[in-house]
């Protein structure tokens, strides 16, 4: 379900307000009679297989609270044994509470429950995972915080510290991992019958589909199984939540203990190896079976699509995606299509092969001009050649960079290609879109923050700064490219310049964009794109509006420092506990270098906020970092600073309709 933006606490006043004991036992007794009807006086009451685990909680959470943990545990132990329900002495009750059946109810230590709430059996309350939970701070919360005249239906589960606003639904055999507000319903899919099979390949069908099994090792339905080639936990995690099945191809370098426990088939390889892949995905055709193959992440694209070319599963295949992938074959196909000579936005790009290259392009198109990698992210090995000066420094870079890795963090990839293309000058954006069979909705423009030098990105904004008519312009210039390029279905981030002769395409990639530019739009928007990416191939999401409306602003501001080494590292919990922070990502840690500003990958963390518009984001994200987040950095001179919040500077709020030719 989407995340909502707000914020819940326990109150102290109510969670530590004192209670005569013999009084809320009567009332635990008396709210049994007037809620269940199958009950018809106290008497019946008494023999509820709910009232021994509430009273006996009753007076282990006192014990608990007085430091007399030993008998509390046994207490508890015992009401477990009893009635089959567990809950933790520390967890707080309000008044009122009424747990119908029992069976298999879980109630984790920090977990709070408000007054009235009622619990169907096999509730779970829970934690998201001991790897997790001993990153945090001691006293730090680990379980939910369920608020007053809540229901909690048969089979839920609310894992983590999230909050469960006052007279809200949490329906039965719902995942819930993220805030739900007061009054929501937060409702898992209901079964659908589909036809027996037989007659046209149900592989194919799209509607009607059943879910999946919930025994890992039992029987799995293809027609709600998806094979992910590479994922973040994130992604499995959603999947998980959508009610699919998940057949997970990883890396060895990016197993995580989290994707083992839920996928429900594992193999580990290198799957940026089609000979590799190929095998295992023939295999896992066979059985179990599976309905489309994806991947939202970078080094699974091409692969995924060659899955689906090899099966005929309609998804997108390998041909489109190596359009977004290489980004010379991308412009030699928009230059192929007729008519592409009068685009006033077409941009003209050659291989870089030889050192003469550079000589030959600029002659025929001017400088400056830009030389990048075909299939790289994250502005690595990007350079602006400014003039025939710059081409000799530009060429011995690049021949020191063919053969080594894209990134510092990963082994992924290998920069190998380089090609040559023409500058755009003017601000950049990137555009988050979905398309519904060939119906392609901009969900998001997001306003960019670039170094002032160099490619690295500082920071992003939703939604972006712009006249009305400028927007549109960059919504028909993102459609169009999309339907040339050849997508049908799936997430995009296209990148994009407003050049002097209108918005120009610089990039775009068949999957969600990274730094945290999926949490922007869903913290403004409201909308889920890896939810939207997972789920739609199964009919498993709504179709969006053709102009989504945001409801807030959100922004990514970043971190950056002179050269030196990280000293220490502190505030990062402080400041993921800040009003309208989404997320705080920190990768520098003590002893690393720091380097001078090059690229993405050279910046020290991000952190990402709402606020009541993007102004107001944009100002949040600073004040987040300068008053929580304290990254010390020394020099080779023994010297000490502190790292700070890159500027956001960005010249799209001074473009207006009269600048960008219609």
């Amino acid at each position: 379900m989407p995340h909502a933006d707000f914020r819940c606490s326990p109150s102290p006043q109510r969670i530590e307000r004192p209670e005569r004991l013999l009084r809320l036992l009567a009332e635990d007794l008396r709210t049994i009679v007037e809620r269940d009807p199958s009950v018809r006086d106290r008497k019946e009451a008494l023999l509820h297989p709910g009232l021994p685990a509430l009273w006996l909680h009753r007076v282990a959470h006192r014990l608990h609270r007085r430091g007399r943990r030993l008998p509390a545990r046994l207490l508890m132990l015992l009401a477990r044994c009893v009635t089959g329900v567990e809950i933790h002495p520390g967890a707080v009750l309000g008044r009122r509470v009424f747990v119908d059946h029992g069976a298999a109810v879980v109630i984790g230590e920090t977990a709070v429950v408000g007054d009235d709430v009622t619990i169907y059996h096999q509730v779970t309350l829970g934690a998201v995972g001991w790897w997790r939970d001993n990153l945090r701070a001691d006293g730090e919360r680990r379980h939910p915080v369920i608020g007053a005249r809540v229901v909690l239906g048969v089979g839920a589960t609310v894992l983590g510290p999230v909050c469960v606003g006052d007279d809200a639904v949490i329906g039965a055999r719902a995942l819930v991992l993220h805030d739900v507000p007061a009054g929501a319903r937060a409702l898992a899919s209901a079964v659908t019958v589909s036809p027996p099979r037989g007659g046209t390949s149900s592989r194919t069908a799209r509607a009607g589909l059943p879910r999946p099994s919930d025994e890992r090792n039992g029987s799995m339905n293809p027609d709600s199984t998806v094979l992910i080639v590479g994922a973040t936990d994130e992604t499995v995690r959603k999947a998980k939540e959508l009610g699919l099945t998940v057949l997970l191809l990883q890396h060895p370098t990016k197993v995580s203990p989290e994707q083992e426990e839920l996928a429900d088939v594992l193999r580990v390889l290198d799957y940026t190896d089609w000979a590799a892949v190929e095998p295992v995905a023939r295999e896992l055709w066979q059985e179990p079976g599976f309905r489309v193959a994806l991947s939202i992440t970078e080094p699974g694209l091409e692969n995924a699509g060659r899955v689906n070319d090899l099966f005929g599963l309609g998804g997108t295949g390998y041909e489109v995606t190596r359009r977004f992938r290489d980004k010379l074959v991308m412009r030699r196909h928009l230059a192929s299509v007729p008519g592409a000579e009068l685009d006033p936005s077409a941009v003209a790009a050659a291989p870089l092969l030889r050192r003469e290259d550079l000589d030959v392009f600029g002659a025929v198109h001017g400088y400056p001009f830009i030389v990048k990698p075909t299939d790289a992210t994250a502005s690595i090995g990007v350079f602006r050649i400014g003039g025939p000066e710059d081409a000799e420094r530009v060429w011995a870079t690049v021949e020191g960079l063919r053969g080594t890795r894209t990134d510092r963090v990963s082994t992924m990839y290998l920069l190998r290609d380089f090609l040559m293309e023409e500058y755009v000058e003017g601000p950049e954006f990137s555009v988050e879109s979905f398309s519904f069979a060939g119906r392609h909705v901009v969900v998001a423009i997001t306003e960019k923050f670039v170094h002032a030098d160099r490619f690295a990105e500082l920071g992003h904004a939703v939604p972006a700064r712009l006249d009305e008519p400028v927007g549109e312009r960059i919504r028909a210039s993102v459609r169009r490219f999309l339907d040339l390029i050849g997508l049908r279905d799936g997430v995009t981030h296209t990148e994009l310049r407003l050049g002097p002769h209108g918005p120009v395409v610089i990039e775009s990639h068949n999957r969600v964009a990274g730094d945290m530019i999926p949490e922007l739009v869903r913290g403004a928007y409201g909308i889920d794109l890896v939810e939207y990416a997972l789920g739609w191939p199964f009919g498993l999401v709504p179709e969006l509006p053709d102009r989504p409306e945001a409801h807030a602003g959100a922004s990514v501001r970043s971190l950056v420092s002179e050269p030196g080494r990280v000293e220490s590292v502190e505030g990062v919990a402080d400041a993921a506990a800040r009003d309208g922070v989404l997320d705080v990502r920190v990768t520098a840690k003590p002893g690393d270098p720091v380097h001078a500003l090059r690229d993405n990958w050279d910046r020290l963390g991000l952190v990402a906020v709402t606020g009541p518009d993007t102004d107001a984001a944009i100002r949040r994200g600073a004040e987040v970092i300068d008053d929580a987040i304290r990254i010390r950095v020394v020099g080779e001179d023994g010297r000490t600073w502190l790292a700070r919040v890159a500027e956001a500077h960005s010249p799209a709020q001074a473009r207006t309709l009269a600048e960008v030719p219609a």
